[in-house]
């Protein structure tokens, strides 16, 4: 049993340089991002940098996963923020938290099926039609979540040559 990968000491520049970038973009988006109130949020956006920097050459850190993914847990998160807050179904909510449970987990199933029949499978979006259903949407999370996937996809490309899977 070994304690150390053993392409660590080879490719230990590359281990620091991925790494570094991942760790970059979590300190940008906690800067941004209230890492406490939103921490569904932030564990969607840094599961997508895990992927995207650290197994850069997995299909699901190719943008069509990436950015697809996320849009399409948007929506589903979205919609089902959406019918939390119709008025009948917001007042049987504030009195059972239940309700709210089963719409969240029917936010990930759901996102979960879409994101595979349109062949847009990236597992973190999964977590990021959770953090619009439970925590509450807003547009500052869509935009967190769509515009940091764009971001995280046009670096993926730009850096492709000098990205390897550490994994």
């Amino acid at each position: 049993m070994r304690l150390l990968d053993s392409n660590f000491r080879r490719q230990l520049p590359q281990y620091l340089f991925q790494c570094g970038l991942a760790t970059a973009a979590l300190i940008i988006i906690l800067l941004v991002q209230d890492a406490v109130l939103h921490a569904a949020i932030v564990v969607a956006v840094a599961s997508t940098v895990f992927i995207v920097f650290i197994i850069p050459n997995s299909v699901a850190a190719t943008p069509r996963k990436v950015i697809g993914g996320h849009v399409v847990a948007v929506i589903v998160g979205s919609l089902l923020y959406a019918i939390l807050n119709i008025p009948p179904i917001d007042a049987v909510t504030s009195d059972s938290g239940y309700i709210v449970d089963v719409i969240a987990a029917l936010s990930v199933g759901l996102s979960i099926f879409l994101m595979v029949v349109s062949d847009t499978e990236h597992p973190p979006a999964a977590v990021t039609a959770l953090g619009l259903t439970i925590p509450g949407w807003s547009w500052s999370a869509v935009a967190f979540f769509l515009v940091g996937a764009l971001i995280f996809s046009l670096v993926r490309i730009a850096l492709r040559p000098k990205l390897i899977n550490l994994l």
